[in-house]
């Protein structure tokens, strides 16, 4: 098996975590790391539980990776790099036949051993954020069409066909689309996985307790018992992995003390472990996307433009070297490129020029990817 993750620098504490809990449990296994920076920060090089770290501008998954981290926020860019890191662990670890997507934030607890079983059957595992039919009440059920039905966090691969097809149509989906949407207050990507059972076959919803315990499932899995200093069960089954956030311990605060403090534990286990590994890494240090190469920050609202004209602006070849005056019209020099795709045009004359801009562009990056075969 092989795990990847993404961070930003601020988040490589919480990947060293993961990694770190991979190789106690599950020796064999490799971590791959693919990192949203301009630059690799140095202590990624070093940490001994990182068997391979890669930065995600460098896999090239997209034309114009630039243009790619411009659009998006650093959370947006996080959920955005799942689809590349693991494309990239799919093609290059060929010996591999299972690959397994987890979150920087995820510990994992003990060997996860049923994903192997599962992949046996299923080249698509997914974890639902809700395992359990007589959990799912009227409430609970408004949530989950919020969020969706599985926790895009987790997700398993096998060396498979059906694989490649989900890869290329989540790369594809990722690429302008894992946005923030304002309007229904969630990301865009949540609503992605809920489609696999329709778009792909022998996908398997993998329904155990013990897997990715969340702030948002914990109404389904509060009833954990400790069976030994370092092992747990919820509802009888062994505790694989726990995804923490800054909410996981208040989610918790309505269980009753005996078991609400074993949750306690766990977090508090886990918040002094960070801290101990922040003295290691750059977690104070800005994310390299979120400002231009002047220095000033990226708005929100220049992001959001550039990412609806994101097809159809060919004629910014580097977002970075501009700034918000230039996107909201309010200063740009006499050199500065117009934005004729700013102007409003009908939906049939948008989409078309979108499929001519999509095919030119796959045509620059295939001569690209051809010179630099021919160049190694």
């Amino acid at each position: 098996m092989i795990i990847g993750t993404v961070s930003s620098a601020s988040r490589l504490p919480s990947a060293m975590i993961l990694a770190k809990s991979v190789k106690k449990h599950m020796r064999e296994c490799k971590v791959v790391v693919g990192i949203i920076e301009d630059s690799m920060p140095s202590e990624a090089l070093i940490y001994p539980y990182f068997d391979e770290v890669v930065l995600i501008k460098d896999l090239g998954t997209y034309p114009d990776m630039q243009k790619f981290f411009f659009q998006y926020t650093a959370e947006e860019a996080t959920r955005a790099c799942r689809a590349p890191m693991m494309k990239h662990i799919y093609n290059k670890y060929t010996d591999e036949h299972l690959m397994l997507y987890m979150d920087a934030e995820t510990k994992v607890v003990s060997p996860l051993e049923e994903l192997a079983a599962a992949a046996a059957n299923h080249p698509i595992i997914l974890i639902g954020n809700v395992v359990h039919p007589e959990t799912l009440d009227m409430d609970w059920l408004s949530g989950i069409r919020h969020r969706g039905i599985y926790h895009p966090g987790f997700l398993a691969l096998k060396r498979h066909p059906d694989a490649e097809r989900f890869l290329s149509w989540w790369s594809k989906l990722s690429e302008n689309n894992s946005y923030y949407d304002h309007g229904s207050k969630r990301f865009a990507d949540h609503a992605w996985l809920d489609l696999t059972h329709t778009l792909f076959d022998d996908v398997y919803a993998l329904r155990h307790n013990g897997y990715l315990v969340t702030a948002e499932n914990i109404m389904e899995r509060w009833n954990i018992h400790q069976v030994s200093p370092d092992a747990y069960t919820i509802d009888g089954q062994p505790l694989r992995s726990i995804h923490v956030t800054d909410d996981f311990l208040h989610a918790t605060s309505w269980i009753d003390s005996e078991r609400g403090e074993l949750f306690g534990s766990l977090f508090q286990d886990y918040s002094e472990e960070r801290k101990g590994m922040a003295q290691l890494a750059v977690s104070i240090a800005p994310w390299s996307y979120s400002r231009f190469a002047g220095g000033e920050p990226i708005e929100d609202q220049t992001k959001e433009m550039f990412r609806r004209h994101y097809y159809v602006n060919p004629e910014i070849d580097n977002p970075f070297l501009l700034s918000n005056a230039f996107f909201t019209g309010e200063q740009r020099s006499v050199e500065a490129p117009s934005l004729p795709a700013l102007l409003p045009k009908s939906k049939p004359v948008m989409q078309a020029r979108r499929r001519r801009l999509r095919l030119r562009r796959k045509k620059e990056y295939s001569v690209r990817k051809k010179r630099r075969a021919s160049s190694v």
